[in-house]
């Protein structure tokens, strides 16, 4: 009866967080032109968001934004980021900078080419399990956030549309 209350009790205080971390597709809308694009979205506790999506050009790119308005990335800095304990960057494809404002960084993970994707990024974003951000804000204060993976793959494959295949 004690192991059955203990795992009732674990799961009590890691079912919030599972919650919280859900990954979704939602719409954005360009008020300029009225135009509509599906992003996968996930926010983490801190409240900072990651978003993956398919530009008006084909480009698949991700977005980290920041979780205040009073906190402001440090200009021409581009975050990092670190899928699981592998994979860590600060470009976009092709070795190029990240495009970056003043709350939020957007790297180009790769582009869609006869309705396929071919980028390790995505796959890995896909398929990990927690990605980390290391950023300095212009305060020169350094702070690190992370994500859960977990529900990424579907919400991606959603938001980029039926007709886009992702090749490693």
């Amino acid at each position: 009866m004690k192991n059955l209350a203990k795992k009732f009790g674990l799961f009590l205080i890691i079912c919030p967080i599972l919650a919280h971390a859900e990954w979704t597709v939602i719409t954005h809308t360009d008020t300029n032109s009225n135009t509509e694009t599906q992003v996968a979205y996930t926010q983490n506790e801190e409240g900072y968001s990651l978003e993956i999506y398919k530009d008006n050009v084909g480009a698949i790119r991700s977005r980290f934004s920041l979780n205040a308005a009073l906190d402001m990335l440090a200009k021409r800095s581009c975050p990092t980021y670190q899928i699981d304990s592998t994979l860590i960057d600060n470009r976009s494809i092709n070795d190029a900078p990240c495009l970056t404002d003043l709350a939020w960084s957007e790297f180009i993970l790769g582009y869609t080419e006869n309705r396929i994707v071919s980028s390790d990024k995505l796959n890995a974003l896909m398929n990990g399990g927690t990605i980390t951000f290391r950023f300095i804000l212009e305060n020169g204060s350094y702070k690190e956030t992370n994500f859960s993976l977990s529900g990424s793959k579907r919400a991606t494959l959603s938001a980029l549309g039926p007709d886009v295949s992702i090749l490693p």
